[in-house]
């Protein structure tokens, strides 16, 4: 199977990444706390307690995975090895999770903008020229 057959839906992945990003902000604006897990809602005639919606934001993602994996198994479509690009997006979102919580100026401190900048500006035209250098472009 060609490379151009196996493009990533990166609608998907970014619409994903921002609604958990988003659900993260506004646990964060409501003031969330772990004194907060026992408060509870009925939904559809059942109780739900906050700690049951947190619980959920992360195991469904979770359960999501598995999900694709069995999708990718069925159509034969199954990993060789982990794409860097997936590496990348763990790696980026292992580095976010530790900002949750951390007082403000951590970004700053530990250079989060020069990380930014790299990523934005430095490593996409440095592969491009590399790839390009290697096409003969």
């Amino acid at each position: 199977m060609s490379d151009l057959s196996r493009q990533t839906d990166w609608n998907s992945v970014r619409r994903m990444m921002n609604a958990a990003i988003d659900f993260c902000e506004q646990v964060e604006a409501l003031g969330y706390g772990e004194r907060d897990r026992d408060a509870a809602t009925d939904v559809n005639g059942q109780t739900v307690s906050a700690q049951d919606v947190l619980t959920s934001a992360w195991t469904y993602p979770e359960t999501m995975r598995y999900a694709i994996i069995r999708q990718r198994h069925d159509a034969a479509d199954d990993l060789a090895y982990v794409p860097e690009t997936a590496r990348v997006l763990q790696a980026m979102a292992a580095a976010c999770a530790e900002l949750c919580g951390a007082r403000p100026g951590t970004s700053e401190a530990v250079r989060v903008p020069e990380l930014l900048q790299w990523f934005e500006t430095h490593a996409p035209q440095t592969l491009k020229t590399a790839l390009a250098s290697r096409r003969g472009e």
